[in-house]
């Protein structure tokens, strides 16, 4: 998926894309802005539509009831219903058996010489009819060979988030100490001590700062604990008392830990279980022996407060088992540890797995459940450059020796506040996701996060382009209106700020043979060729991206001719192909197209003279060719040995707007585009393996049968097998296809891997 920033690449990717209207005479530029005047220029906020509220999620009907529910999803049937988070895997060793039966995995064993085992005594090699049959799995892989969950109870999100928010603070605290690392070294004017600078600010110093901050330090250690985790092995009864004593075995090892542990027994349920307690208050007496060493950093009332509060913070691991299961558990205190007592109290007896029910007869490989309030947690602490750009403008600030920065402090105020912006687009469901084997692989997915990026109610008009038994690559979607014009603003203020800071650090009076050389070559851009880039930038984002619709797609095909390269064989250049690559997005107002048109060509002119001047030879500007049908005008550098079929160019009519490779590619979607057909609505991605091998076994052939000529020997034989072989490994494939969309109020996503 793209946005309305990515769209601005495709002027740059196409030749053409400077001829498109009548030519002006290259203007001299004018002298550049100053920082304040950008700052004046970006600091308004552009008022986008009114964002519409998104409607609640919609609460899918359950289809079968807790019992055939809980017969289906396995361990999930004893877990509480406050589970925050589950992800279940099913049938393992019967995937791993399809992974090793793959002409891939066989492929790998032949290069390695080596029998690579996924899980011991489940080899692909079918027996003989008449040989014992394969042995179950065993040994400690064997424990995911049938069925493994990993749930995390409640409280994870919170802990989680605890983690996200340290991670953003240390972000923010790195961010000041290079800043303040630098205005240290312009004051003095060298930069002989600022890699030391740096280097230190990273270490204790960061610490400390961290340690003090509100917002994360202790404030979140006296919060942190370590939430509920359950890990579930499913076993067969006879290896059950084996598995056990195998997890068991590893959890004891845990009583290594000389005075540290004490043993820990508990029932849950009416399950026993029995493990270890890594105990804080050991933990914090033995940091507390070198205290000594902590004064010296820290001061003594922190010090009080960081031993006290890991003194509060133990760690519990123990084992057991479960009906068919082998359960680990990890917590920090037992009281943590909860199993549903029947299926009546767990999981499973919510509406939160409503989503699996339609799935319930099928051959499942995974589930995976996230609670929308853990989701809402975790996007709440995540961060964003604000955090660097709050970090850099505090770090700035009243340390002197830069000058007046207000400017910056007023760009990096807009950084944060259009990033908020773009965030608040941004909506969470729970999440709720089952992958079964039926053709291969499907994965379906309910809510989940959406970043606002794509238009959901819009039909796609474009999704006949992908149908063709050709098309190797096909994606399509519609980039919502105000999302576009949010990441816009938001990629403005970037570059700006970018460039602000660029400035500043050109104008510090540091001495260094390296910094001299930056200084020059900032100068030189700053009055040569910023006033171009600007004019780019402006012509990029709104009359060229404004006159283009909302839709595009991306279609590659294998149908290209090949370019009559000298010294290649006739027959090579007759009956070879190449891939063929095309952007298409629909015209909404050609005139302005045009106009943005003329603009870069007019700036670009400017700047190739600007570029001859500097390297004492004249580049002229390249006049492109044409050509028009049904309407269409394609514009091109003429090049030798192009082609229609292999001719990077521009395509515009008053309808489709098409950057290719292929000129004759370019007029077959806008002809197919025009005949219209299914429409789609969402994100549309297929990628077709039928194609590619067939693809790849034509051109095999055709250098094998020319590769005197080409290469000037014949293949050897060992270097053909290995192309053979390669080649085959897409005879297992089909076609991937994913498709994103709402329906009615809920996000869906429908992956399928095809095989065949």
């Amino acid at each position: 998926m793209k946005t309305r920033v990515s769209r601005l690449l495709i002027p740059a990717l196409a030749i053409g894309l400077s001829a498109c209207g009548k030519k002006e005479e290259a203007v001299a530029p004018a002298a550049p802005p100053a920082v304040a005047e950008v700052v004046a220029k970006i600091a308004p906020l552009p008022t986008p539509p009114t964002t519409p509220t998104p409607p609640a999620p919609e609460t899918l009907a359950p289809m079968i009831g807790p019992v055939e529910r809980a017969a289906k999803l396995g361990f999930v049937k004893f877990l509480p219903q406050d589970t925050e988070t589950v992800l279940s895997f099913y049938n393992g060793a019967k995937a791993a058996d399809q992974v090793k039966d793959s002409k891939l995995w066989k492929l790998v064993q032949a290069q390695m010489g080596d029998d690579i085992g996924l899980f011991p005594g489940n080899d692909a090699d079918k027996p003989a009819p008449d040989a014992a049959p394969a042995s179950e799995p065993s040994g400690p892989a064997a424990l995911f060979g049938r069925e493994f969950t990993l749930a995390l109870g409640k409280s994870t999100a919170d802990q989680t988030g605890n983690l996200l928010t340290l991670n953003r603070r240390m972000t923010y605290f790195q961010m000041q100490m290079l800043a303040k690392a630098f205005a240290s070294a312009v004051k003095t004017g060298s930069a002989d001590n600022l890699a030391e600078s740096l280097s230190n600010s990273f270490g204790p110093e960061l610490m400390k700062d961290i340690l003090k901050d509100p917002q994360s330090g202790m404030t979140l250690l006296d919060k942190a604990k370590m939430p509920p985790i359950y890990l579930a092995f499913k076993s067969l009864e006879a290896d059950r008392v084996g598995a056990a004593h195998e997890v068991a075995a590893m959890v004891a090892n845990l009583s290594e830990m000389e005075g540290m542990t004490e043993p820990v027994t508990l029932e849950v349920s009416g399950h026993s279980f029995a493990g270890s307690k890594i105990l804080g208050a050991k933990i914090s007496a033995n940091l507390a022996e070198g205290r000594e060493d902590m004064d010296k950093e820290l001061d003594p009332a922190t010090v009080d407060h960081l031993l006290a509060s890991l003194a509060k913070k133990d760690l519990v691991i123990m084992s057991g088992t479960v009906g068919d299961y082998v359960v680990v558990f990890i917590g920090g205190a037992t009281e943590d540890f909860k199993l549903a007592s029947d299926v009546g109290n767990s999981l499973v007896a919510t509406d939160a797995l409503a989503f699996s029910d339609a799935y319930a007869t099928k051959n499942l490989a995974a589930l995976v459940y996230g609670q929308k309030a853990a989701m809402d947690t975790l996007i709440a602490a995540a961060g964003g450059l604000a955090d660097i750009t709050n970090g850099l403008r505090d770090g700035l600030s009243g340390s002197g020796g830069l000058g007046d920065n207000r400017d910056l402090d007023a760009m990096f105020k807009i950084v944060g506040e259009r990033e908020a912006a773009l965030r608040q687009l941004s909506g969470n469901e729970a999440l709720g996701t089952v992958a079964y084997y039926e053709d291969g692989l499907k994965i379906e997915s309910y809510g989940g996060t959406d970043n606002g990026m794509v238009d959901w109610k819009s039909p796609n008009k474009l999704t006949c382009l992908g149908d063709s038994e050709d098309v190797v690559l096909f994606a399509n979607l519609t980039a919502d209106a105000v999302y576009d014009e949010k990441a816009r603003a938001y990629a403005e203020a970037l570059m700006e700020t970018a460039y602000a800071m660029t400035l500043k650090v050109a104008e510090a009076p540091i001495k260094s043979e390296v910094m001299t050389k930056f200084q020059e070559m900032t100068k030189k851009f700053d009055t040569k060729f910023r006033p171009d880039m600007l004019a780019l930038w402006d012509i990029f984002s709104h009359d060229y991206s404004d006159s283009l619709g909302k839709e595009s797609a991306l279609v590659i095909d294998l149908k290209g001719g090949a370019p009559a390269v000298p010294g290649l064989p006739q027959t090579v250049v007759d009956k070879a192909k190449v891939p063929r690559i095309s952007m298409i997005c629909p015209v909404v107002d050609r005139a302005k197209l045009a106009g943005s048109w003329d603009k870069l060509n007019t700036t670009l002119t400017g700047t190739l003279g600007k570029i001859s001047e500097l390297t004492g030879s004249k580049i002229p500007m390249q006049k492109p060719m044409s050509s028009e049908k049904n309407g269409n005008t394609t514009w091109f550098f003429p090049m030798p040995y192009f082609t229609d079929d292999f001719l990077p160019s521009v395509t515009v009519g008053d309808k489709w707007f098409v950057a290719s490779s292929s000129k004759n590619q370019a007029l077959d979607l806008i002809a197919k585009a025009d005949s219209g057909g299914e429409t789609r609505s969402g994100f549309w991605f297929s990628m077709n393996f039928r194609a590619l091998e067939k693809y790849s076994e034509e051109t095999a052939k055709l250098v094998d049968e020319n590769a005197e000529t080409i290469m000037g020997k014949p293949l050897p034989p060992e270097q053909k097998k290995l192309i053979r072989d390669a080649i085959s490994v897409l005879g297992d494939l089909d076609k991937l296809t994913i498709h994103s969309r709402r329906e009615g109020a809920v996000m869906r996503s429908s992956v399928h891997f095809k095989t065949r």
